[in-house]
């Protein structure tokens, strides 16, 4: 059995017209690009909020123990006797 070998025309070979980088962005098109810029500002924003929420919500909830401590105090003294 014999092999015999096919050989194709030049109009059949695949060409490459660009390179393969050809469709990725240069870094001075990255520089001054600004899609997306609006998502990371809403981002940076909502972390910040958030994070000051967490804050707040800390801060306020020691005073609010405090407090509750102070009333409960005082309760215990009134069914003690002691003013």
């Amino acid at each position: 059995m014999t092999m015999t070998t096919q050989t194709l025309p030049p109009t059949a070979l695949p060409t490459v017209s660009t390179p393969p980088t050809a469709h990725l962005p240069s870094l001075a098109d990255l520089l001054y690009d600004d899609s997306g810029q609006d998502l990371v500002e809403y981002a940076l924003v909502a972390t910040c909020i958030g994070l000051g929420t967490v804050t707040g919500v800390h801060g306020l909830a020691a005073s609010i123990s405090n407090y509750l401590n102070v009333v409960d105090g005082g309760f215990n003294n009134s069914l003690a006797g002691t003013f």
